[in-house]
């Protein structure tokens, strides 16, 4: 006869207990609730008129009491506890034992024991945050980055991943707001995982903190992730002609970046737009020039990975160097003589009487300078060759050249003189800033000795 019981368990669709004949509650069930976990056991007896209907009610409950993912409803005499897989709980998987019992397992009847086991979702917190911890690493530099690390679980209506993206960011950025509020962070790594059902996810995020604009004015750009800006001096100082010559010098700028794809993906606008000009002006803020231009240009575009590099070379002159930027100056002696040789016509084919003839004895003075700006030829290159001033620079740093056209009687005279001057400009001309203007003036001045008739020997001075 049938037996009413008051609990009835129900998974996967398969009820024991209540009204059935077949499937009986076998003494009271246990139920172990954690805070992540649910765990429920009970005793089931299968009751049958003969061995073939025993076999096949066995069977059906082995196979309904061997699923995973399915609902289970307890009701205990009316009052319902229902677990949706998925919502109410997650990942259930339950199993079935026969327990092997010799007072129940007689005649036609058999005795299990069923374990059902599942997940429970972090509820009590909003958004099904489950845990998350937060790590400060600080560089030599002081520079710190963030390290954190949590789990959310899904909830009614939410799987984690989609808790994980909507609230994440927000409960992140309390704790570092709490850190510092006046520091700026970027995200610079990201990676979540989930389960088969997306009933749990896994994250990591690491911040970094950000330490200059990466572009003009901004310090946290959101088309720009992170970005390294590396300045390298390659100033020389070779030897010059002239004391305390200001050398033009070089610097590189060296602009590398990753591009947020949901922003942007115009690599070839972003430079244009902001790399370029940041770049320029960071150079200007720290070398603080007189006058710069692009001397050498070059920008990677890296459509894989959408990362962009740039390297921008700059010629330019410090704000204490004049127009004078290179000078090079020698002096040289040329002498020619002509002896009258006067054959002897002795054995000895060497032997000759030799006279005095005559001689060209010269002093040819060089310079060469490279000249910011404009600078035209001269026509003498100065008055006092022979005490070594062929010209000098005046107080802003031109050259500076003396007419000489006074004929020595006895001495030196300059004779030839040569003066030459070539432009070049420097700098890209499609870039919309003024080049730079050098002029490279060439001076060769040739000066003759010579002796008013009557003097006597003398020697070159």
């Amino acid at each position: 006869m049938a037996v009413t019981n008051p609990f009835v368990i129900t998974y996967a669709g398969q009820a024991v207990g209540g009204a059935s004949d077949g499937y009986q509650l076998l003494g009271p069930y246990v139920i172990d609730r954690s805070y992540r976990t649910l765990r429920l056991v009970f005793d089931v007896i299968v009751v049958a008129a003969s061995t073939t209907a025993l076999k096949s009610a066995s069977e059906t409950l082995e196979v309904a009491y061997r699923k995973r993912d399915e609902d289970l409803v307890v009701d205990m005499g009316g009052s319902t506890f229902s677990f949706t897989a998925g919502t109410d709980y997650f990942n259930p998987v339950a199993s079935i034992a026969k327990s092997g019992d010799p007072d129940t397992d007689r005649g036609f009847s058999r005795a299990y024991t069923v374990t059902i086991e599942a997940e429970l979702p972090s509820d009590d917190v909003a958004g099904g945050l489950l845990e998350i911890k937060y790590g400060v690493n600080f560089e030599p530099s002081r520079q710190r980055s963030v390290t954190v690390e949590g789990s959310y679980t899904a909830t009614s209506g939410a799987t984690a991943s989609a808790n994980y993206l909507a609230g994440a960011t927000t409960t992140i950025n309390s704790f570092l707001t709490a850190l510092d509020a006046a520091a700026k962070w970027e995200l610079d790594d990201e990676d979540y995982d989930t389960d088969r059902l997306d009933a749990n996810c896994q994250f990591s995020r690491q911040y970094t903190e950000l330490l200059a604009d990466q572009s003009s004015g901004t310090r946290d750009d959101t088309d720009i992730k992170d970005h390294r800006m590396i300045f390298t001096d390659l100033s020389q100082h070779p030897a010059d002609s002239r004391e305390g010559i200001q050398r033009l010098r070089r610097v590189i700028g060296s602009y590398d970046c990753a591009i947020d794809v949901e922003q942007s993906t115009d690599l070839y606008a972003l430079f244009d737009d902001k790399v370029k000009d940041h770049v320029v002006e960071l150079f200007e803020s720290n070398f603080s020039p007189t006058v710069f231009a692009f001397e050498d240009r070059k920008i990677s575009y890296d459509e894989t990975t959408k990362r962009l590099s740039a390297t921008l070379q700059f010629l330019y002159q410090k704000g204490d160097g004049d127009n004078v930027v290179e000078v090079s100056q020698s002096v040289a002696y040329r002498e020619q003589r002509n002896l009258d040789y006067t054959p002897t016509h002795e054995p000895d084919e060497l032997a000759y009487y030799v006279d005095v003839g005559w001689a060209v004895v010269e002093r040819v003075w060089s310079r060469t300078a490279l000249v910011l700006g404009d600078e035209l030829p001269q026509r003498r290159i100065g008055i006092k060759a022979r005490y070594n001033e062929i010209g000098d620079f005046d107080s802003v740093g031109r050259l500076v050249f003396n007419a000489n056209e006074k004929v020595n009687q006895d001495g030196w005279n300059v004779v030839t003189n040569t003066s030459q001057v070539s432009e070049q400009w420097i700098g890209d001309p499609t870039d919309g800033r003024e080049q730079l203007k050098l002029t490279a003036i060439t001076e060769t001045v040739v000066e003759r000795l010579h002796y008013k008739p009557g003097g006597g020997t003398r020697s070159a001075g």
